[in-house]
C-alpha cells in the first residue's frame, strides 16, 4: 500500500501572497492541489470499473475430441475470457479483446466477492504470471484455483491499469458441470502429441517394451476416440549395421509388432499401414553411436481428413 505524501509549497507561494488578488490566489492554490491529487492518485484508480450485466452474462461449454472449452464474451467491452484444457495438458486461462493485437503485460487475473459478498465468505486469487501468445494473455498458473473460486460464487476479473472487467458467475454452474464432465474424459493425449511419435529400438530387438505398449495405448484411445484420424502410417527403420536384407526384415517386423499392439486396442486393421525402409532413410547420422540408436526406430503417424 502507498501512504500519500505530504508537500510543502514553495517560499515564492508566501512571497507573492499579498501582491495577488484573492481571486487569482485561490485559482493558483485550486491548480496546485489537482497536480497534487493527480499525482498521488494509485494507478489502480485510473481503470475504468465495468461489470458485465447479470442479465447477458453469459458462460458457455464447448468441446472437441481432445480439448474442453469454458468461455465467455461481453460484447460490450469485447473481453473474452476462456478456460481450455487440452488432453495431456495443465488447465490454461486464455484472454483477449477483441481488435486488439495485444493487452498490457501488467494485466493480472483475480478473482474477487460479488458486489452482494457480505453474509457469506469467498476464497479469491490473483495470477500476475501471464505470457503473451499473440493477441491473447494466456496462463497455466493458478488457473485451477480460480476455477475452484468460481465455483463457490466469486467472480473473474481482468484488471490492467486502464481497465477493470468483472464477469460475474450468473448462470455459471451449468457449463462449468458440463466442463468437469469432459475434463475426465478426455483421451490420455491430445493430437499434436501423437500425430507424429517415435520409438526407438535397441540393436536386433523387434518387441516392445512395455512403455512402448502404453504409449500405442494412449494413441489407441485417441484415435477410437476421433472420427476425423482415418488412417495410421507405420514406418520401420534400422541403423546401418549388418545386412542390409536383414535389416529390411527387422524393421518390417517392428511395425508388424507396432500394428499388432494397436488392433489389439481395439483400432482396425483398415486404418493401418506398414512399411519396411531398412538402413534407406536414415534420419540421423549413423556414424556416432546416438545416431544409429535413433534410427533404429518406428514412426507413427496419424492421417486426419
Amino acid at each position: 500500500m502507498v501512504k500519500p505524501r505530504h508537500t510543502r509549497l514553495p517560499n515564492w507561494f508566501g512571497a507573492r501572497l499579498h501582491s495577488m488578488s484573492g481571486a487569482l490566489y485561490l485559482i493558483r492554490l485550486m491548480m496546485v492541489s489537482l497536480i497534487i491529487v493527480k499525482v498521488m492518485m494509485p494507478t489502480q484508480a485510473l481503470a475504468q470499473r465495468y461489470i458485465v450485466p447479470f442479465d447477458s452474462v453469459q458462460w458457455q461449454f464447448n468441446q472437441s475430441v481432445d480439448q474442453c472449452v469454458l468461455q465467455s464474451f461481453d460484447p460490450h467491452t469485447g473481453f473474452s475470457v476462456q478456460f481450455v484444457l487440452l488432453a495431456a495438458n495443465p488447465l490454461q486461462i486464455k484472454v483477449e479483446k477483441r481488435g486488439v493485437r495485444s493487452l498490457p503485460s501488467s494485466t493480472s487475473f483475480n478473482t474477487t466477492e460479488p458486489v452482494w459478498g457480505i453474509s457469506k465468505s469467498y476464497t479469491t486469487t490473483t495470477i500476475e504470471k501471464i505470457q503473451q501468445q499473440g493477441p491473447a494473455l494466456v496462463t497455466a498458473d493458478g488457473a485451477t484455483l480460480l476455477l475452484e473460486d468460481m465455483a463457490s460464487g466469486a467472480w473473474f476479473n481482468i484488471n490492467a491499469m486502464d481497465f477493470d472487467i468483472y464477469f460475474p458467475t450468473t448462470n455459471f454452474r451449468p457449463a462449468l458441470d458440463e466442463f468437469n464432465h469432459c475434463r475426465f474424459g478426455l483421451p490420455p493425449v491430445n493430437f499434436q502429441h501423437a500425430r507424429r511419435v517415435e520409438l526407438h529400438f535397441q540393436s536386433g530387438a523387434v518387441t516392445l517394451t512395455e512403455l512402448q505398449k502404453r504409449t500405442i495405448d494412449d494413441i489407441s484411445s485417441l484415435v477410437k476416440r476421433d472420427p476425423k484420424i482415418v488412417k495410421i502410417l507405420i514406418d520401420g527403420y534400422t541403423d546401418n549395421s549388418g545386412d542390409s536384407v536383414a535389416n529390411l526384415q527387422i524393421s518390417k517386423q517392428r511395425g508388424s509388432d507396432v500394428a499388432q499392439w494397436f488392433v489389439e486396442n481395439g483400432v482396425s486393421k483398415k486404418m493401418i499401414e506398414i512399411r519396411g525402409h531398412g538402413d534407406r532413410y536414415p534420419k540421423y547420422d549413423n556414424t556416432t553411436e546416438e545416431g544409429r540408436d535413433k534410427n533404429r526406430r518406428v514412426e507413427i503417424r496419424l492421417v486426419r481428413k
